[in-house]
Parts: structure tokens; sequence; C-alpha cells
């Protein structure tokens, strides 16, 4: 793999012959949360609607997928339901890369944008560094948003 600054990374719409890769990058982030969460022994199923995520955008270092990006673009608010990484890509800055484009992308367009992340996820600091904020906590997950910034 070429060093990140020469790699070409651009997002394309998932197509059912993406599902196995999609599969792939899926159950990997989900095994290694279920892992760090102790629940290493309960296997995760993923259905048909899991696997098509709506909107779901490939991640593609170059021509090579790598992650799967999924966000719902509501009214005044949009939710971030998907930003996965394969492990080998991770730490590269790939998902700073993806979170800022989202971030200035919503700053144009006026409106917030939030995340549910599950406890002791390691991106959590990834968003918060990002100026996300905790707003609300469950016994197992974590409600972050980021506030559109005041007009200049």
């Amino acid at each position: 793999m070429r060093p990140m600054n020469t790699v070409r990374l651009r997002l394309r719409p998932v197509v059912p012959a993406d599902h196995p890769t999609v599969l792939r990058i899926l159950k990997e982030a989900t095994a290694e949360q279920a892992a760090s969460q102790g629940l290493i022994d309960d296997v995760v199923q993923f259905g048909r609607e899991d696997l098509i995520l709506k909107d779901a955008m490939l991640v593609c270092a170059d021509d090579e997928p790598i992650g799967i990006l999924s966000v719902d673009k509501r009214p005044g608010d949009w939710r971030l339901r998907a930003l996965k990484i394969e492990a080998g890509y991770r730490r590269k800055g790939f998902g700073t890369l993806l979170l800022l484009a989202i971030l200035d992308e919503a700053q144009a367009a006026r409106v917030s944008v939030s995340v549910i992340l599950e406890h002791g996820n390691a991106a959590i600091r990834l968003f918060q560094r990002q100026g996300f904020e905790i707003l609300t906590k469950t016994a197992t997950e974590v409600l972050l948003k980021r506030r559109v910034s005041p007009k200049k």
C-alpha cells in the first residue's frame, strides 16, 4: 500500500456486486466491537436489510474498497449511519478525511451532524476531536452531535 498522500480516495454507490465486500467490512467492524465489550461468543448475523445500506457509498483507496459511508441527510440534522474503514487502513487518516468532508458539506447546508456509537468505540475520540459533543448516553450507546457553526 502506498502512503496516504499518494492514494486517490473516492466514493461510489454500493451496487449488488459489492455486497460481499460490504458484508466483510461490516462483520469485521462489528466483531471487533463485540470483542471489546466481552461479547465475543455472540454471533452477529447480518440480514439482507443490514447488508444493503440505503444510499451507502463504498470508500475506495485508488480502486480498492476499504470502507463504507452512509449518511441519512434529514432536514436540519444529518445522521451518520456508517463510517467503517477496514482494519488494515485505519489510523491512516481516511476516516478523518471522510468525516471532514461530511462536516464541510453539512456546514455549507447549515445542518448539524449526529452519530450513535457503542460505549468504548475508539471512534468516539475522533468525533470529539472534530467538535462533536456527547448529548445522551444509554447503557450501551452514546449520541454525539456537532451543531452547525454560526454564520461568519
